[in-house]
């Protein structure tokens, strides 16, 4: 997946399995991805979990980390200079707490935009490796139907909604010149793997 997105070798890619039943994986800046063995556990097929992954490279081509590292250091500067001008006091405490709070937060979070580039990336690169790109946004859909009312609504509330993100993606699929001509959608391999 890395060979055929926009790396051009700027950053050292590294895959670690979370043995952790949660359906989640993430990217840091500069290149590691952590995929929950809940994640390879929900995906149907191979192609669903190469549109996560290929999902959170575009994270990390894109920058996205970095750029949330920025935005709360920006965010808990303010407050910090605020704390250390209050002292040692309880107001002081409490501001300082608070912009820990803040750059917490933002960090915890992409935006929805974020998340979006980052569908598309990765949907460019299923299509470039010969997988079926829908299988991404049909990942995130089952989880939306079969997680209804469930922690995984957190994972949703800073995501696009399932339905935007299956019309982003075949919009996308659309300008590439429509579906490969018999995409890869799984391999023995994979159901392999999620027997063991």
């Amino acid at each position: 997946l890395v060979a055929k997105s926009p790396n051009d070798n700027k950053f050292p890619f590294t895959f670690k399995i979370v043995d952790d039943k949660t359906i989640n994986a993430f990217a840091l800046p500069g290149g590691p991805i952590y995929v929950h063995r809940g994640a390879i556990e929900a995906a149907d097929n191979e192609a669903q979990l190469a549109g996560v992954i290929g999902h959170e490279v575009g994270h990390v081509i894109l920058r996205h980390g970095t750029n949330q590292v920025t935005k709360a250091q920006y965010a808990q500067a303010p407050l910090a200079i605020l704390g250390g001008l209050l002292g040692n006091s309880n107001m002081g405490a409490l501001v300082t707490q608070l912009g820990g709070f803040a750059a917490g937060s933002i960090l915890l979070k992409y935006s929805r935009d974020a998340e979006t580039q980052s569908d598309l990336m990765g949907t460019q690169i299923l299509y470039d490796m010969s997988y079926d790109p829908r299988a991404m946004a049909q990942f995130f859909d089952k989880l939306a139907k079969e997680h209804k009312g469930s922690k995984a609504e957190q994972f949703f509330s800073n995501h696009p909604i399932p339905e935007n993100r299956i019309g982003n993606v075949n919009d996308e699929i659309r300008k590439l010149g429509g579906s490969p001509a018999n995409p890869r959608l799984d391999s023995a391999d994979f159901q392999e793997v999620k027997r063991i």
